[in-house]
């Protein structure tokens, strides 16, 4: 399920990366962090990007985002070219930065205060309905610090759905999880981007995670980030359940990309 949802209405939005490098400018001098960039993402579509520290990955997200300007080339999603921060979009990073004040609700409707999309309260039988899909039905009260890690990224990911973006962005959420939330929180995720049908780019480390999430993943190169593999999963059929990591297919995929790395010199 990638451009079309069941009922035959995509909500997601195509993103197309045209010739994209981005240049920092740094006490050292010039440091590219991206070398020109190219890839076409279909609407819908559940896209993972794995690749060594460094490589550029986060500053991919940031530019799709509209966060920072590339230094040259083009990113247009749907009819839209990026010039500015792009506002109907979800951002999910590695710390879930809520406000310890603020209860769990307070932080979730946060986004439509700051878009002043109206009143919260039109909002909050979304935000139920979200915690109840991230299993914290009943936490609505709590606050951040009552919270596990596991949860607080829960209720960060809440936060980044409340306005049902149709591109969600996702820079390694999981990382600092310990393993067994992690491979819980991956198979939720692909539980809410089943229902939501959004375009969600994800960044991680972990190949099993990206594979088992993905349509397609993306591999990128040391820096300066390049593209260098895309691997199609279309024969990984939906709907997963983590059993499908000790599959014959999957196993391949894994190796493939492992691989990549290995050629690459990334991995020894």
């Amino acid at each position: 399920m990638t451009d079309i949802e069941k009922d035959g209405r995509s909500k997601g939005l195509p993103i197309s990366i045209s010739g994209v490098s981005k240049v920092y400018d740094t006490s050292d001098g010039p440091l590219l962090a991206l070398d020109e960039i190219s890839l076409d993402i279909k609407a819908g579509e559940f896209l993972s990007i794995v690749g060594p520290s460094g490589c550029g990955k986060s500053t991919l997200l940031m530019l799709i985002s509209g966060l920072i300007k590339s230094t040259t080339g083009e990113i247009k999603i749907a009819d839209t070219v990026v010039k500015n921060p792009y506002t109907d979009i979800g951002f999910v990073f590695q710390q879930d930065f809520l406000m310890d004040w603020r209860t769990v609700l307070d932080n979730i409707l946060l986004p439509i205060e700051i878009k002043k999309l109206g009143p919260a309260e039109k909002y909050r039988e979304r935000a139920f309905e979200l915690l109840d899909m991230v299993g914290l039905a009943g936490f609505e009260n709590r606050y951040p610090y009552e919270l596990s890690g596991g949860m607080r990224q829960r209720v960060s990911i809440c936060r980044a759905l409340i306005t049902s973006p149709p591109l969600l962005l996702m820079d390694e959420p999981f990382g600092a999880l310990d393993s067994l939330t992690r491979e819980q929180m991956t198979a939720d995720l692909v539980k809410i981007w089943q229902k939501n049908c959004n375009t969600l780019l994800f960044i991680t480390h972990n190949i099993y995670e990206a594979v088992f999430l993905a349509d397609r993943v993306l591999v990128m190169s040391k820096r300066p980030g390049k593209v260098l593999y895309k691997k199609e999963l279309v024969d990984l059929k939906r709907p997963r359940d983590l059993s499908i990591q000790d599959t014959p297919e999957f196993q391949k995929h894994a190796s493939e990309i492992r691989q990549t790395f290995v050629k690459e010199g990334i991995l020894k």
